[in-house]
């Protein structure tokens, strides 16, 4: 008579749901405590496996890093930019998303934990630039020099205007985050420093034509005639 043969069961593999367990743990914990703060043991204890299986699979905390931030970089999901008939409204509605993303708490001490590791891991920081931040000034720029070369808005150097516009929409809220002393902005409150950001660079802009500076030049002519004859 032939033994019963083990079932096979479905689903992933032990070993898979073991390696996910610690790099979700080890996530959790860089997050709570910082990377000086977490162990190889805390780490195990959070997945609910031994040290033996934490190391099996990651020869040390800095190649546990490097699996966990590796990670992370590819869960990025920026907001899209589209060109629409209304820049305004395009840049606008794209900044509001790209706030809201940004000054997610787990963002916000992703991007702290990871400039506190860059020294030590200067590939990990390049990386984890050319996902986030990199990206997105790249999307604006490529809009902003859209409507450049079709003569909307006077701009000489998109990337550095993207980047004077991506930091007018953040302002301060991810220093205060970090600090501790506000949390996350509202929906409302996003929407009413992005708009007003959008408005006021557009305008001034705007008003860097080359038409516009004759204008002010010829303003300020007469001014200073006027003050002159008042002497």
């Amino acid at each position: 008579m032939k033994s019963a043969e083990p079932i096979r069961r479905r689903g992933r593999p032990r070993d898979l749901d073991k390696l996910h367990a610690i790099l979700d743990a080890a996530s959790a914990l860089f997050l709570e405590r910082g990377i000086a703060g977490t162990t190889m043991e805390s780490v195990a204890e959070r997945a609910c496996v031994s040290k033996m299986t934490v190391y099996g699979h990651f020869r040390d905390k800095p190649s546990l890093l490097s699996a966990v931030f590796e990670r992370n970089i590819k869960a990025i999901r920026l907001p899209d930019l589209a060109i629409g008939p209304d820049p305004t409204s395009s840049l606008a509605e794209f900044g509001e998303r790209l706030v809201w993303f940004l000054t997610r708490p787990e963002i916000v001490r992703t991007a702290w934990v990871m400039a506190a590791c860059a020294d030590e891991n200067p590939r990990l920081a390049a990386a984890f630039y050319a996902a986030g931040p990199g990206t997105m000034l790249k999307k604006v720029a490529g809009l902003l020099k859209s409507l450049a070369e079709r003569g909307i808005l006077p701009i000489d150097d998109p990337e550095l205007a993207a980047e004077q516009l991506i930091v007018s929409w953040l302002g301060l809220s991810q220093l205060r985050q970090n600090l501790g002393v506000a949390g996350p902005p509202s929906a409302d409150a996003i929407a009413r420093r992005v708009r007003y950001a959008t408005d006021t660079m557009l305008r001034t802009w705007s008003s860097a034509s080359p038409a516009a500076g004759k204008t002010g030049a010829a303003r300020r002519r007469r001014r200073r005639s006027r003050d002159a004859d008042t002497t």
